[in-house]
């Protein structure tokens, strides 16, 4: 049995399609959620786990632990956009910065036991520039950001550990015209591009040679349009 991919939040969206992206490119891929994809691939295999609950993480990390001898990768995936307040700061802690920080310290063996393994933490492009109206969810994504830089320096050199930083990907689902617009006019590459740019950035790092504690930002040149 191969050494698989481990990617969290694959459920939807760009997670989902994250996951058959891989699995079609011929990793095994160990798809961690809530609840279980909707779409189901021989390459994948499925694992129900809510990461901001101890006792699952702690069940997770034993069954892999007692299935696989190695892990390829480990790509935090699993997010929460929620509003600004106390009980939605927690969750994103857990989800964001607590869950990742576990299991890459938990499972850190396991990626060392293979010749090259990569982490991978899908971070936000507002972690670099905060967010007035999602201060809880630019700051978490911030820290798990600056987690990349330590783990990369203690995973190193047989473990590479680096970021990916979008903007806009998709729509957020039920949106109106009026807010599409004022999102894509936010970045100079004004189109919604989907998943392409983060399955590319993916790619990328899973097969680089000389990259660790990077950050790819792929957000369409908001940065650019800062005035906007």
């Amino acid at each position: 049995m191969s050494a698989p991919v481990l990617i969290s939040g694959t459920s939807r969206r760009v997670g989902r399609a994250l996951a058959l992206h891989l699995a079609e490119s011929g990793f095994s891929v160990l798809a961690v959620n809530r609840r279980s994809l909707a779409a189901s691939h021989p390459c994948i295999e499925q694992v129900e786990a809510d990461l901001c609950r101890h006792d699952e993480r702690e069940a997770l990390i034993g069954f892999i632990r007692s299935r696989y001898q190695g892990l390829r990768g480990i790509i935090h995936n699993a997010s929460a956009w929620l509003d600004d307040d106390l009980a939605s700061l927690e969750q994103m802690y857990r989800l964001h910065i607590e869950a990742p920080f576990y299991l890459n310290l938990e499972l850190g063996e396991l990626l060392l036991n293979e010749p090259r393994a990569d982490i991978i933490h899908i971070c936000d492009e507002s972690a670099s520039r905060g967010s007035k109206n999602h201060i809880a969810y630019a700051a978490t994504k911030a820290a798990l950001l600056n987690m990349s830089l330590s783990f990369a320096e203690r995973y190193a050199p047989s473990v590479r550990v680096n970021a990916i930083s979008p903007g806009l990907l998709l729509f957020k689902e039920g949106s109106d015209a009026a807010y599409q617009q004022q999102a894509l006019a936010k970045a100079a590459l004004r189109f919604e591009p989907g998943a392409a740019p983060l399955l590319e950035a993916v790619d990328y790092l899973l097969q680089a040679s000389y990259s660790t504690g990077s950050n790819i930002v792929v957000n369409g040149g908001r940065h650019l349009k800062q005035s906007i």
